[in-house]
């Protein structure tokens, strides 16, 4: 597209004047002028979230222990202490049960490669430090990927809703939510600059980062049947083969982990064994109406807010995107690819995390900052949603009411 001249401004018509050579050149706009903004954004909430955690781990952290624990303590804890010992031992079937099959490999690859590197700081410091880059380039895609479709103004709100999204303090954590949210950002950001082969290489990282990736397959199925012209011939088969680095991935992890543990369907077994999840097809169909389970859970069980919240957020996202697909707010490929995050979740029998889910899901936060159109609920979400992250942090790493 051609830019638009500045209109004179001497009074005069026809063309402007040559410019005088010995002016000085006026100053063109910086590249990063237009990063500013997301940058600002990513780096405000993983300060104030690395604060909040600080804060919060120092007054709950055991007596005589050491000042670093108040932080490194609670960013490590959970899943996080599962990924520093893939990192440093793999997938040993002789510890911890064999469990750590239940976690996918990029992630604790990449933190015990650098561990590699600055050996003298502990896996947890690395992998905290990494989470927390990741995110800020996840952000910063993720703005191009939405000023691009949207313009900058929603690109804008996106940012904020993500980055300071009530559990948004995971992403400063040891877990995989900021590579994955970077690996399935860029795919599609690849798919709109036409690089369809190149996605599906990003995407099968995805699936070795968190085996929902998988269900980016029928997203980018879709965006390519349609740039095909919705035609099936040849073309589209040649187009579509690259897709099959998915499955691969998959498969290929799982062969790895057969002959590592000597155990066929290793995953889903440790899953089983550890977690006690299982597969439920029923509880993926009834997701519109979790929030009803939830309640009647958060009335008769013994972790009320924690079943309560998860409930309610799952059937909530789902209700967004069955409300965008009835409007047509968003092309279908990244319907597809919201509804396969959520639904895959669910297919292993609990409605637990989902929160923490929801926040790679980036479609949702497009859709909410589509509804946020006027100023006065802009700003109350942003305001509501950086101080529920606080509330949060307080009940997840003080009292321990709340785990993401």
């Amino acid at each position: 597209m051609a830019q638009a001249v500045a209109p004179r401004t001497d009074g005069c018509d026809g063309p402007a004047a040559a410019p005088d050579p010995a002016a000085p050149p006026s100053p063109e706009p910086s590249r990063l002028a237009g990063w500013r903004y997301p940058l600002a954004v990513a780096l405000l909430s993983r300060v104030l979230s690395l604060v909040v955690v600080g804060v919060v781990g120092w007054f709950a952290r055991e007596p005589g222990a050491p000042a670093s624990d108040a932080l490194l303590g609670p960013l490590a804890a959970w899943d996080g202490q599962w990924y520093a010992r893939i990192a440093e031992y793999g997938y040993d079937p002789t510890l911890a049960h064999g469990n750590a099959a239940a976690f996918f490999p990029l992630y604790p690859s990449l933190v015990g490669a650098a561990h590699e590197v600055v050996p003298f700081v502990s896996v947890a410091v690395v992998g905290i430090v990494l989470s927390n880059a990741i995110f800020v380039a996840a952000v910063l895609l993720l703005w191009r990927l939405t000023a691009d479709r949207f313009g900058e103004a929603t690109a804008n709100r996106v940012t904020w809703y993500v980055a300071l999204a009530p559990v948004a303090f995971v992403f400063s954590a040891f877990y995989t939510e900021s590579l994955f949210l970077l690996l399935v950002v860029l795919t599609f950001l690849l798919l709109e600059r036409r690089r369809p082969g190149l996605a599906c290489g990003v995407a099968a990282l995805a699936v070795l980062t968190r085996p929902v990736g998988i269900a980016l397959l029928p997203a980018m199925a879709w965006w390519i049947w349609e740039a095909n012209g919705r035609r099936v011939d040849r073309v589209l088969a040649r187009r579509l083969a690259p897709l099959l680095l998915l499955p691969v991935a998959y498969v290929g992890f799982q062969a790895y982990l057969w002959w590592q543990t000597g155990l066929p369907g290793a995953t889903e077994l440790a899953q089983e064994r550890g977690w006690g999840r299982e597969v439920d097809p029923l509880l993926a169909v009834t997701l519109p109406f979790a929030a009803l389970q939830g309640i009647w859970q958060g009335l008769t069980g013994p972790r009320d807010l924690q079943e309560l919240l998860d409930a309610v957020v799952a059937s909530a996202a789902i209700w967004l995107l069955i409300h965008a697909a009835w409007r047509r707010l968003l092309p279908t490929a990244y319907l597809l690819a919201g509804a396969g995050a959520l639904l895959l979740p669910a297919l292993a029998g609990t409605y637990l995390a989902y929160p923490r889910y929801a926040m790679t899901v980036f479609v949702l936060a497009w859709l909410l900052a589509l509804h946020a159109t006027r100023r006065r609920v802009d700003y109350a979400i942003r305001a509501g949603s950086a101080v529920a992250m606080v509330a949060l942090v307080v009940l997840t790493y003080g009292p321990g009411t709340y785990t993401p």
